[in-house]
């Protein structure tokens, strides 16, 4: 099966049909299928064979490793930097994107390294760097019902209760996504209903805050 999707992936381009015989493109059905069994690939390979020489107190080292296609993190191993080159083929170039020693970014979380040796997160979007406004929710003014426009709302205040650690850091993202919601002809008086609806159907989301709704309605709404 495999050989079949290799060998099969041919691209149409200035009416002439071409055929893909080295690497595989992107955006395929079968890209990110492949991209990951041929990483895994590497991975069980590098674990299974230190098992094998009896040094599974190394292999324990790598128990908090995960990867998403190419995205790796490895928490509290230092030896990963050095082991890379074991793991993964030298065609392979991976690179640090580690922010600090004591935070980085996975995927759209931040990790922070605490010192009582506890971990942060909060919600990491690398959209926040640009320099210029992005449009990625829709107006109230555009041709759409209003109830799954103010759905949006709940939705995204669901992901990013479950991504911050700290109030803090979940009311600020609120509170700059109702002003961006509100200068998009968002009502507030329906926006205050959906994050009540919101803290009363997924309270166990924010109960750890601490914070009554009273409180949160003020600093995300008023």
């Amino acid at each position: 099966m495999l050989n079949v999707l290799i060998d099969n992936i041919f691209v149409v381009f200035g009416g002439k049909v071409f055929q893909q015989i080295v690497e595989i493109p992107m955006r395929t059905n079968c890209a990110l299928l492949l991209a990951d069994i041929f990483l895994y690939s590497y991975e069980a390979e590098f674990i299974q064979s230190l098992v094998s020489e009896g040094k599974r107190y190394l292999a324990s080292d790598f128990n908090f490793t995960y990867r998403y296609i190419d995205d790796v993190l490895s928490i509290n191993n230092p030896k990963f930097k050095d082991y890379l080159s074991s793991i993964y083929t030298s065609e392979l170039e991976v690179n640090e994107t580690t922010e600090t020693n004591n935070s980085a970014s996975y995927l759209d979380i931040m990790l922070s390294y605490i010192t009582d040796g506890h971990m942060n997160t909060s919600l990491y979007d690398k959209r926040d760097d640009f320099n210029f406004s992005i449009t990625n929710f829709p107006f109230l003014c555009s041709n759409i019902p209003s109830s799954p426009a103010y759905g949006v709302f709940i939705s995204q205040l669901i992901r990013y209760a479950r991504a911050s650690t700290k109030y803090t850091d979940f009311f600020l993202r609120a509170r700059r996504l109702s002003d961006k919601l509100l200068s998009q002809g968002y009502v507030c008086d329906r926006l205050t209903s959906s994050l009540r609806k919101f803290y009363g159907r997924y309270g166990e989301l924010v109960i750890h805050y601490d914070v009554p709704l009273s409180r949160m309605v003020d600093d995300i709404l008023s």
